[in-house]
């Protein structure tokens, strides 16, 4: 095998040699050692292979034995390269092209994200693509397993989360689940607060000095359970005071105002029949628009088309070229009746009382009316809903304040 690669590397013909005295070339060449293979014999001589410097050596011994040699064929390096003189090239650009598609291959040219839900997927792939693996990052540089750990970590909403690298592609499969609850080891010192203007209806304390009570009005930010305690003596006085994160919950009536319109006269799109299509080409973030066509007007919707270079499924490339789809419009003048604005509207208010009612809130009374004002039916009112206004304000000092009064 490695002596065939070696007669390839350096180049063999054969040839066929013939005239007055064949058999006393061939012992000439076997004394003086010109190596000759596959030897078969004709009528008018013989047929053999030999090396492509041997041909020079042979010539003496060919004049001397009045003997002709015809070249059949040629084989090996030199001849292909001699026969593709004009292709070099052509032959230099499959080289570069070559050692190009390997440099691409070193880095990250596509990241996909699978999930259940497109939106969650496009805004952890935009996150991605601008923190942790932005495109053209270097493979090597990617840990998967860490990856993983930060996408956990950052977003509470995955459940589970695999990474792939493949090609020049990264593919981030995830699940989605119940946002676990964040422990909170930091040790607070604090008061719930109101959240908002509200009347209290049900209060309970379960760490703190309740400072409201049950039918008070309350602002948002006033104290409704204090972090503070103090402990009296027998004389009614303080004799030590001690801050905690005040705990407890505190549910209030509040007014939520609402307001929402729906226009009896509107603009509606008609698009034309036709269409106009170009292609753009871009490398990386750079692009190239060959033609533009003309508008028949300044009001027109694009559609936008990406296709990706890319060799077999998983190795993308930086570059290809996007499809670019033009629609003109324009704007025609419709009219609704008072009954469909009014049904829009309703649905509307039953789209925010639902989300009301998933966020736990309850709905007291619903005082939003429905009635033309100026070309449109306009929706306004309060809603009296019953919820929770705690929230709890870090007391910032108070930890060093109680140090000093005990060394006092």
């Amino acid at each position: 095998m490695l002596l065939k690669l070696l007669r390839y590397i350096f180049g063999y013909v054969k040839a066929e040699v013939y005239g007055f005295a064949p058999e006393r070339l061939m012992n000439l060449l076997i004394h003086n050692e010109i190596v000759i293979w596959d030897v078969e014999h004709t009528d008018q001589g013989y047929i053999f292979y030999t090396g492509r410097k041997n041909l020079m050596n042979m010539r003496p011994f060919l004049q001397k034995t009045n003997m002709k040699l015809k070249i059949m064929e040629k084989r090996g390096l030199p001849y292909f390269f001699k026969r593709n003189k004009k292709r070099a090239m052509f032959l230099a650009g499959f080289v570069m092209a070559a050692i190009l598609l390997y440099v691409l291959s070193l880095f990250v040219w596509e990241v996909t994200v699978v999930g259940e839900s497109h939106l969650v997927a496009e805004s952890i792939l935009k996150q991605i693509e601008k923190k942790y693996v932005p495109l053209g990052t270097r493979k090597a540089t990617v840990d998967c397993s860490k990856l993983e750990e930060l996408l956990r970590k950052d977003f509470d909403e995955i459940s589970w989360v695999s990474c792939e690298l493949k090609g020049t592609g990264l593919t981030i499969y995830l699940e989605e689940g119940m946002a676990p609850l964040k422990k909170d080891t930091e040790v607070k010192t604090g008061d719930i607060v109101a959240s908002k203007d509200a009347v209290i209806t049900k209060m309970i304390t379960r760490a703190g000095t309740p400072v409201a009570k049950v039918k008070d009005t309350v602002k948002k930010g006033d104290i409704l359970i204090s972090g503070t305690i103090y402990i009296y003596d027998d004389n009614n006085e303080v004799l030590e005071t001690s801050y905690i994160a005040a705990d407890g919950d505190v549910y209030g009536t509040t007014t939520y105002s609402y307001e929402d319109y729906v226009d009896l006269q509107y603009y509606q799109k008609k698009y034309s029949e036709k269409s106009h299509k170009y292609i753009t080409l871009y490398f990386m973030e750079y692009c190239l628009t060959p033609y533009t066509p003309k508008m028949e007007s300044e009001d027109y919707d694009t559609y936008t088309e990406i296709h990706k270079a890319r060799i077999f499924n998983h190795f993308y490339l930086p570059f290809g070229y996007k499809s670019i789809k033009c629609t003109c419009y324009t704007l025609e003048l419709k009219k609704r009746g008072k009954e469909e604005a009014t049904k829009i509207l309703n649905e509307r208010i039953n789209k925010k009382i639902t989300a009301f009612k998933e966020k736990g809130v309850e709905i007291i009374k619903n005082d939003v009316k429905i009635k033309e004002v100026d070309g449109r039916m306009v929706a306004t009112g309060t809603f009296t809903l019953t919820e929770s206004i705690t929230e709890l304000k870090k007391a910032a000092g108070k930890i060093d304040n109680a140090v000093e009064d005990k060394e006092n």
